[in-house]
């Protein structure tokens, strides 16, 4: 829970929990010609914990940070986070009420989908390994300068903010040991962990203030729908992720707003064709009526056009896609 007083800021330099808490002891750090190397506890095992096709060679390792943490996208859109999700860091529900929400748990790689939902679903990334080591923070994370990296430090700056962000979010997650026990379910987290261990790992996660998270971190979970309106002002494309892969998909989603419409619409239309034909003497209301009747029609048509226009963008801009792949390759 989070101190009385708000949490206490981490220092600069500091990881966001101890040595004697890591959840991953499999990486040990080195001097080799002055200079510090990151090496595996295991020597049959040189490469980075979660991750064997990836050496721990520093160009490697920063590439993986990259990929993993920052969150271009979500950082940019920062401005309109407030119109897609309540306005607090803390607002991410345990995963045990994710369940009862009716939302099932979908594992996903892309940082940027992290605690994103949309209807019955919301996507968690799971824990990388190499996050759990206190030597891989201290030599690349906690370092303001960190060494043999040929990188411009705001970048790396902004690769801690994204993580110490990512990292806190499964203090909230995982806050009852049933949590744990989906967690472990739903391999969001490494196998061979205790929940006490657990525990103790994240006990610190709350230190971690606003301040010193990106942008995308000031806020909890996010809600795909909203995103994908706001993605059209934030960041010039016609939406933030694709959610429906079928044409019949993506059409059904009007189906119950129009037929809704519809359905007034035609009660409307009988309404008057009954008033008409018990007061025919009713001038004004029988020229309402008949304008009324032409207005449906016209918006019936215009309808049709714009789902026609619809597919019509829909097949352009899958064959604007293959040609720019063909073209490519």
């Amino acid at each position: 829970m989070l101190a009385p007083n708000g949490p206490i800021p981490l220092l600069r330099n500091d990881a966001p929990f101890t040595e004697s808490t890591e959840l991953c002891d499999k990486l040990t750090i080195r001097v080799e010609n002055g200079i510090n190397r990151l090496y595996s506890a295991d020597p049959d095992e040189n490469w980075l914990p979660g991750y064997p096709a990836l050496s721990l060679e520093p160009a490697d390792v920063v590439h993986c940070l990259l990929q993993e943490l920052p969150t271009p996208k979500l950082d940019k859109m920062h401005p309109y986070l407030w119109l897609v999700g309540t306005q607090a860091s803390s607002h991410i529900s345990p995963l045990h009420e994710q369940i009862i929400r009716g939302r099932e748990i979908i594992i996903t790689e892309n940082p940027e989908l992290h605690l994103v939902w949309v209807n019955n679903k919301v996507f968690i990334k799971p824990l990388p390994r190499f996050l759990l080591s206190y030597n891989f923070w201290q030599l690349y994370l906690s370092n303001p300068k960190p060494v043999s990296l040929h990188s411009n430090q705001v970048n790396i700056d902004q690769i801690r903010k994204a993580a110490l962000g990512y990292m806190r979010t499964y203090y909230y997650l995982v806050r009852h040991e049933s949590d744990f026990r989906l967690a472990q379910r739903e391999h969001l987290i490494p196998s061979g962990i205790s929940f006490s261990q657990f525990v103790a790992f994240t006990s610190g996660f709350n230190r971690i203030g606003d301040h010193e998270v990106s942008l995308r971190y000031q806020f909890g979970q996010l809600r795909l729908n909203r995103l994908n309106l706001w993605a059209k002002v934030a960041l010039r494309q016609w939406q933030f992720q694709k959610v429906q892969w079928q044409y019949a998909d993506i059409i059904a989603q009007y189906y119950a707003p129009l037929l809704f419409l519809f359905g007034i619409l035609s009660l409307v239309l009988s309404a008057m064709q009954v008033g008409t034909q018990a007061r025919p003497e009713w001038n004004v209301f029988l020229g309402v009526s008949a304008w009324f009747s032409v207005l449906t029609l016209l918006f019936a048509v215009i309808v049709l056009v714009l789902f026609a226009a619809l597919l019509l963008f829909l097949s352009l801009r899958e064959l604007h896609f293959a040609l720019r792949k063909k073209h490519q390759a």
